[in-house]
């Protein structure tokens, strides 16, 4: 036979001992350490958030007060991606890390020290712009310290932390309010948040860059061509994220009420959904990321979208609960397949320089799309009378988010 002729070799199937490798060059000692930071900074904030409206009405707040205590802590949120996005050419990402959670841990002290609602927008604005610091440069050092190919994987990891924090948080929060008074849930913040910043510290160093790939990075980012690509996949990268915003805001604005008004739930059932979908993020969605890396990031992205479409729609068909409690699970995976997805394609398109503010403005920019998709569904709802009608704009932005991927050129695997 000729060479054009000879058949091509077919790789041999992975061993169980192959996978394991796989996923361990992704569980790198800086992952494990991210994740535990991840777990136990959500482990108090589950415990804080849901009790943050009734300590504020405690001090005073009216409803317009509590509209402004959430807007301003979005709005820091973003001016913290923003500028932590700036800093990174400056400073280490690792230690920008350990400046967000610090600023937000000393927010979280203040916020218990509040004697009225004015300080308290103050304070919790404060702890909004740390967790945007925190937010992009945690992101940022995960793109520099973990190879290309388990990118997906490693993002998956700290989401899945995330969502264990927040499915073990509201248990000890319901225990915190029966012995204590509403002041405490924010110290324990606070404390948690205070381990995690101790623990950044000992991050490790990401990897120098070779001269030759910094050469590479340098004329990639002065070829035209290069930068007109690249804008338009952080383009697509930026209208999947806002459209993925909009979902859920407007999940979160008529969940609850669709679940209590429709569907009969007591109070505490409509929580156990979320520990469902904390559940399949922690179970299924690293094995989803996994196969992002292996199977390509843009697809798993689709998939996920495709997963978490099925919540909304099975829920606006009022299913049994085994099925509603199935595909809670379904697409709480679907969201830790997506956001691990996103993060890793959003590090290949910025390979070529500029990669803290890319990462600054899309996630900033983006997280309007809460506030976007809350309006749309209140919009429905109060025009139509029907709450359903607007769950599903929850299930129309996630097939906006699969409509926008579709435009993403499919990337080659990179994982062996």
């Amino acid at each position: 036979m000729t060479e054009e002729t000879a058949p091509t070799p077919t790789s041999p199937r992975p061993t169980t001992a192959g996978r394991a490798r796989s996923w361990g060059r992704g569980l790198t000692p800086s992952i494990a350490l991210l994740a535990a930071m991840a777990f136990i900074t959500q482990v108090g904030v589950s415990v804080m958030l849901p009790l943050l409206p009734l300590y504020a009405t405690n001090l005073g707040a009216g409803p317009e007060v509590l509209g402004l205590l959430t807007s301003s802590f979005a709005v820091l949120i973003a001016a913290g991606q923003l500028i932590g996005g700036y800093l990174v050419g400056r400073f280490a990402a690792r230690r920008l890390v350990s400046l967000g959670i610090g600023i937000y841990a000393a927010a979280n002290v203040l916020i218990s020290t509040a004697g009225a609602a004015i300080p308290l927008i103050a304070f919790r604005s404060l702890a909004g712009f740390g967790s945007g610091v925190n937010q992009v440069s945690e992101r940022l050092y995960v793109a520099q310290a973990i190879d290309r190919s388990r990118l997906a994987f490693a993002n998956g990891v700290l989401s899945a932390a995330g969502s264990a924090g927040s499915v073990l948080g509201p248990a000890v929060g319901g225990l915190l309010v029966v012995v204590s008074d509403l002041r405490v849930p924010f110290l324990l913040v606070a404390g948690t948040s205070t381990l995690a910043a101790i623990g950044s510290l000992f991050l490790p160093r990401p990897p120098v860059e070779s001269v030759e790939a910094r050469e590479a990075r340098s004329a990639a980012a002065e070829d035209h061509s290069a930068r007109t690509a690249v804008s338009r996949l952080l383009v697509i990268l930026f209208l999947v994220q806002t459209s993925f915003q909009a979902g859920f805001g407007a999940f979160i604005t008529t969940y609850a009420v669709f679940a209590q008004t429709r569907l009969g739930w007591a109070t505490a059932e409509v929580g156990l959904v979320f520990s469902a979908f904390g559940l399949g993020s922690i179970v299924l969605g690293p094995v989803l990321a996994n196969l992002a890396d292996r199977r390509g990031r843009r697809d798993v992205a689709i998939l996920g979208a495709g997963l978490i479409f099925l919540f909304p729609i099975v829920f606006v068909l009022e299913a049994p609960r085994p099925v509603l409690y199935l595909v809670s699970i379904v697409g709480g995976a679907g969201v830790t397949a997506l956001e691990a997805s996103y993060f890793a394609l959003l590090a290949d398109a910025t390979d070529g320089g500029r990669r803290g503010r890319a990462y600054g403005w899309v996630s900033a920019l983006s997280s309007l799309g809460i506030v976007v998709g809350a309006i749309a569904a209140s919009q429905i709802w109060a025009r139509t009378g029907d709450v359903g009608l607007g769950l599903l704009m929850t299930a129309v932005a996630l097939a906006v988010v699969a409509g926008f991927l579709l435009l993403y050129p499919r990337d080659r695997p990179l994982a062996a």
